[in-house]
């Protein structure tokens, strides 16, 4: 024989063995099949659908039937369950638990603008979208108890960092191997706006993120179009490989739950959902109560936590002023948010997420006291729940084929029910021993020739608090040092009175006919025991249903004080007898009517008759004019005005970031407000793109913008863009001199040209050329440049000094498109004529000068002078407090150089709306334009002039008289509150206290605020 095949003969027949040794082995193993029958149950087989007395029959880890008449297989191991509930397991959509595993930290100082590319990993570090969390599953039973105590059996678990944070996993909480808990590998993709501990500096505003998300779901489109073109032949570029944005390429096909730490957050995220067709599940913050009707209109699921706040301290005086009434509402108002988002017929799981656990179930049972259904509640930690897990096709009811996840409980968990176990994959875990029930009946002793009765009260269901007594008639001894361990009850009691001397030891046994065991007398002498079962101790008393615990707050909108109830109605007025400042060629009216209807400025004149229908208003001794629009304000936004950490930052976008809540919107109408532009800061030289917003108070954040507007964006010149001034850490972004700030624009608008060409050349090739062609890569930043130069979008640009405006208007002729408003320039009394023939106009302040080295050559004629070369000059705010007297700030250049009022008004009124593009149906009070008017009780430039109503489309959003009712009310409900508070103090609540909730806290925002909202400090100088 060969002696290499004699080799591996030897060689098989050494292996061959070793092989069938180990199959072998595989066949001890028990494979028979493990068949439990729960017997005599109550059933709740979904939410809805209950049966009562019946045998649910487990196999290994599955359901496999439900017997209604309690006959199972002779096989089966039977535990009687009559009186037990059992419940489908429950589900928690929103943890991060099992996850091991932990983001490298980047030794590295900032700024950081880029990070290291590893692996086909994103360009911007907070994008983690190739991360599969079922790749770092690491089962923790210590940290599963705090879920399973609770009687949950399976969670959907990911970790919570970054924007795009990848796709989570959905994990049984039984205590296996990794392998064996996880039930979906990939379940839904996490998303957020919280950068999170990314090292880069991008973004650092809350409009950044918004922007990073919209540019990385293109380029996820573009990646999943354009990646097997790479090797075309015909073609000369590649797509480079990039993992992140190829987990993404089908996510308008799964699922998201996006995490949002507020409500105004919430309803971005959902519009965010919406524009790009994504199916969305939003973590709530337990506010939803607030805007439900915005909610619901978007018809995303959520996730609420049970996060209801600690009671505010107002104790004292000194606590009590700091204290909002909104936080004293949403104290107020917590608990019956999950009824109100029930109410509206929003589907929504239940989350752990946010609170302690052994605050979970109070909390729940008080949402029911506070009107939630218990329906409503199952089905927020089952059914819906596992929607949102991705294993609604195998848990989340009782129902075969599905697995024996399972909650065994003692009465109703939603009203006075305890959870005694919890079954992971059809293994049972026992929170309570089940042999405790036995101590809930009553017995009967023979010791001797004497009968006693034996009663026990376990109801605080701990072995160590186990109380009992030994009775006869009336007669009764107590128990001492009673124990209790599987079925053996152990105690000694002072039987002198029964007729033993001494202290008595007893020891008994449970079983199926009742107890037996022994008495130890003093002198250790033996007495047998026989013990029937007589009756149960106490039949478990009915749970009342408590009437809805009332809530005493009001409920507006904004949810905050002077918000409104219901909504503002359109109205028809008369306004008689009042001098109208009309802002166009009709001049200053003295004594005349204005009918307004249907938001519409209908007619002016003298001694007009009332139609009917209409409000009549005597303003006599009043005046009337066009609501007040200001060219430059940064109210009403959250999470930043500036995005800094780029020199060019156009693709972000204030539109994204508007606060309905803001009480500067309310106060702005108390000054005349009705019109007003938000403008990104001025950090760098192009910054993102502006939204113009009326001020609808009350109203939705998509409702307070004007549509209507021409798209703007900010630039900016002078220190605050450049970084050679921000200190010692940044100075290595370009541009580090003015000089560069020229070179920067040049370089961008360069680039905007040539990604306009590109975009024009693959748009005319052919079909079968575009297959083999990659396509541009959209660029929001460069499209938003493009648009300026396509006169497409309007540039307002941060000023100062002449030399830098005479570089812009020159660079702007160069590129052919023209300078809509010069905003600030405090030097354009220097270079009016220039203004003047380029077309650009100019919005100024009135009197500031000195604060800076830019503004020492600022003086206040500067208004008058720039108007008479013929430049359209407007005053704005930049400045939270200012805003509402900018009728004193247009009076001002009446006193400095002598400017006539009628023109001093126009500088806040048509000049703005001509800047700003609206002047066709804003800015004077002209027929036919929009009813945006305001009535005032002294000429609007005295310093004593007070608006007394303000109407934005004939709607009345001001009213003093009305304000003067709200402070009373506002002062009864706080003081309402206040004794409620003080009260729940006072009783006996068995409720876990509230959750210290902390707010984000955000600065007035200026032109010159550089904030990192994630990291919630100041970048570079904290004043620019």
């Amino acid at each position: 024989m060969n002696r290499k095949i004699k080799t591996i003969i030897i060689l098989a027949a050494l292996v061959l063995p070793y092989v069938s040794a180990v199959e072998a082995n595989d066949q001890l193993t028990d494979n028979t099949p493990k068949t439990t029958a729960l017997t005599h149950a109550r059933l709740m087989i979904e939410p809805g659908k209950i049966l009562d007395d019946a045998t649910l029959l487990i196999e290994n880890n599955k359901i496999i039937e439900i017997i209604k008449n309690n006959k199972v297989p002779s096989q089966a191991y039977v535990i009687d369950l009559k009186g037990y509930t059992i419940y489908p397991g429950f589900i928690d959509p929103f943890t991060d638990y099992g996850i091991e595993f932990e983001y490298p930290k980047v030794e590295a100082t900032p700024p950081i603008y880029e990070i290291k590319r590893i692996g086909g990993n994103a360009k911007n570090g907070a994008i983690h979208s190739e991360k599969e969390w079922f790749n770092y599953v690491y089962p923790n039973s210590e940290q599963a108890n705090k879920w399973i105590n609770n009687g949950f059996t399976s969670v959907q678990s990911s970790y919570q960092d970054g924007i795009f944070r990848g796709q989570g996993v959905t994990l049984s909480l039984a205590d296996k191997t990794a392998n064996e808990i996880i039930y979906r590998s990939n379940s839904a993709h996490f998303l957020a706006f919280d950068k999170g501990s990314s090292p880069q500096d991008y973004p650092t505003s809350l409009m950044g993120s918004i922007a990073l998300i919209r540019q990385t779901l293109a380029d996820a489109t573009w990646y999943k179009e354009n990646k097997s073109k790479s090797f075309s032949k015909t073609g000369n570029n590649i797509v480079e490989f990039n993992n992140a944005l190829d987990k993404l390429s089908n996510i308008e096909n799964e699922q998201i739950v996006f995490d949002t730490d507020n409500l105004n957050d919430q309803l971005r995220a959902a519009q965010i959902s919406i524009d790009h067709e994504i199916k969305a599940t939003l973590l709530g913050n337990g506010k939803e109560y607030a805007r439900i009707d915005e909610l619901s209109a978007f018809s995303y699921g959520l996730i609420l936590p049970l996060n209801f706040p600690a009671a505010p301290e107002v104790g004292d005086d000194d606590a009590e002023r700091e204290v909002s009434l909104a936080k004293m509402r949403h104290w107020d108002r917590a608990p019956a948010n999950p009824m109100t988002v029930e109410r509206a017929k929003v589907p929504f799981a239940l989350t752990q997420h946010g609170i302690k656990s052994d605050a979970f179930w109070p909390r729940l049972k008080q949402a029911i006291e506070y009107g939630l259904s218990e329906d409503t509640a199952l089905a927020a930690l089952t059914t819906e729940a596992a929607e949102v897990a991705g294993i609604a096709d195998f848990s989340g009811r009782l129902k075969p084929g599905y697995m024996a996840d399972l909650v065994v409980s003692k009465g109703n968990l939603f009203k006075d029910g305890s959870i005694h176990s919890v079954w992971l994959q059809g293994d049972e875990l026992q929170l309570i021993d089940r042999n405790d029930r036995l101590l809930d009946l009553t017995y009967q002793l023979q010791i001797g020739d004497l009968t006693l009765d034996l009663t026990l009260d376990n109801s605080k269901a701990n072995s160590d608090k186990i109380t009992g007594t030994l009775s006869s008639g009336e007669q009764e001894i107590t128990l001492s040092n009673v124990s209790y361990h599987d079925k053996r009850l152990n105690f000694t009691a002072e039987m002198s009175d029964a007729g033993f001397e001494g202290v008595n030891r007893f020891t008994l046994w449970f079983d199926s006919q009742g107890l037996r065991g022994r008495m130890l007398d003093k002198h250790n002498t033996l007495t047998p025991i026989a013990g029937i079962l007589t009756e149960k101790l106490i039949a478990a008393p009915l749970a009342e249903d408590k009437p809805e615990s009332s809530l005493i707050s009001r409920l507006t909108k904004p949810n905050v004080a002077y918000g409104i109830e219901g909504s503002v109605g359109s109205e028809k007025l008369h306004i008689s007898n009042a001098t109208i400042w009309t802002s166009d060629e009709q001049g200053i009216l003295e004594n005349t009517d204005l009918l307004i209807s249907r938001g519409k400025i209908e007619r002016l004149g003298k001694n007009l008759s009332t139609p009917s229908g209409y409000r009549l208003i005597d303003a006599s001794g009043k005046h009337l004019t066009a609501g007040i629009i200001d060219e430059h304000s940064h109210i009403a936004i959250n999470g930043g005005t500036n995005e800094g950490s780029d020199a060019i930052t156009s693709e972000v976008r204030i539109g994204d970031i508007l606060n309905p809540d803001d009480i500067a919107i309310y106060r702005a109408l108390a000054g005349g407000v009705t019109t007003a532009q938000l403008l990104h800061g001025s950090a760098n030289p192009i910054g993102g793109q502006a939204q113009v917003i009326q001020m609808r108070w009350g109203e939705s954040a998509a409702n307070l913008k004007y549509t209507q507007a021409p798209a703007s964006i900010k630039f900016a010149l002078g220190e605050n863009v450049k970084q050679s001034n921000w200190g010692d850490k940044f100075t290595r972004r370009f541009p580090q001199s003015r000089m560069g700030v020229k070179s920067l624009f040049s370089e961008a608008f360069n680039e905007a040209r040539a990604y306009q060409q590109e975009l024009k050349a693959y748009k005319y090739l052919r079909s079968s050329e575009k297959r083999r062609h990659i396509a541009p890569k959209p660029n929001y930043r460069l499209a938003a440049i493009a648009e300026v130069l396509d006169l497409q979008r309007d540039v307002h640009i941060h000023s100062y000094v002449q030399s830098e405006i005479l570089m812009f208007l020159r660079l702007a002729e160069a590129y052919d498109f023209k300078v809509k408003t010069f905003t600030h320039i405090l030097e354009g009394y220097k270079v009016a004529k220039e203004l003047a023939d380029h077309g650009a106009s100019a919005s100024t302040f009135s009197d500031w000068w000195a604060y800076k080295f830019e503004v020492y050559d600022a003086i206040p004629q500067n208004t008058c002078l720039m108007q008479n070369k013929g430049v359209l000059t407007s005053i704005n705010s930049d400045d939270y407090e200012m805003q509402r007297r900018l009728n004193q700030e247009a009076a001002k250049s009446m006193m400095y150089c002598h400017m006539s009022a009628e023109d001093a008004w126009k500088m806040i009124t048509i000049n703005p709306a001509i800047q700003l593009g609206v002047d066709t149906d804003l800015g004077s009070i002209t027929k036919g334009k929009q009813a945006d008017i305001v009535l005032w009780d002294h000429n609007p430039l005295s310093v004593y002039a007070k608006v007394e109503s303000t109407w934005i489309q004939g709607k009345p959003y001001f009213d003093r008289k009305q304000d003067k009712l709200a402070q009373q009310s506002i002062a009864a409900e706080r003081a309402e509150l206040i004794q409620k508070i003080l009260s729940s103090e006072e009783s006996e609540s068995t409720l876990p206290p509230g959750e210290v909730i902390e707010d984000k806290s955000e600065p007035e925002w200026h032109c010159d605020t550089q904030f990192d909202v994630w990291k919630q400090s100041s970048q570079g100088r904290s004043s620019l």
